[in-house]
């Protein structure tokens, strides 16, 4: 019987690409998905979380009195205010009000991780988040201005899904 050569055998499974992408391998990415960020947890020593929740369109309180200075700026040029326009007015009032949460989250987050750093023993708490922008973003900016590790368990999605800069390279998922 003839030897077959490295060529003509086929990779073994677990390092087959085209299979691990195929449909029969679904179970295996999804467990991959827990097991991966479970081990570079384990290896950063991050037991403990406290989870915020929160939209990603709530715009900083900077973010949105930005948004609303150029509105009006654009309505004191028009000769005639359009519906569109209008429309934009209201939206971005609604933003300023709203951006008080963004500043909200944002110092639950710092005081958090300060009273998880003054901790004795074992035990801190780190502050996790979806890691995009608006509350999201709050609870990473808060951990990080208060010198705490923070997570950003982001995901793909079509359109949006940045990772926001508060939250280190090593720490997103």
């Amino acid at each position: 019987m003839a030897e077959k050569k490295d060529s003509e055998i086929p990779p073994l499974p677990y390092l087959n690409i085209d299979f691990l992408k195929s449909p029969p391998a679904r179970t295996i990415r999804i467990l991959a998905e827990y097991l991966e960020p479970a081990e570079r947890l384990r290896r950063a020593g991050i037991r403990d979380t406290i989870v915020f929740f929160g939209s990603a369109r709530s715009p900083s309180p900077e973010e949105a009195a930005e948004r609303l200075s150029r509105v009006r700026q654009e309505i004191e040029r028009a000769d005639v205010v359009s519906a569109e326009l209008e429309n934009a007015r209201m939206k971005a009032e609604a933003a300023v009000r709203l951006a008080r949460y963004y500043q909200d989250a944002l110092e639950l987050s710092r005081r958090l991780t300060q009273w998880s750093k003054s901790l004795t023993g074992n035990r801190d708490f780190i502050i996790c988040s979806g890691g995009s922008g608006g509350m999201m973003e709050a609870a990473n900016r808060g951990a990080s201005l208060a010198g705490g590790k923070t997570i950003g368990f982001n995901i793909q999605l079509p359109e949006e899904q940045a990772v926001n800069s508060y939250v280190p390279h090593e720490l997103v998922f």
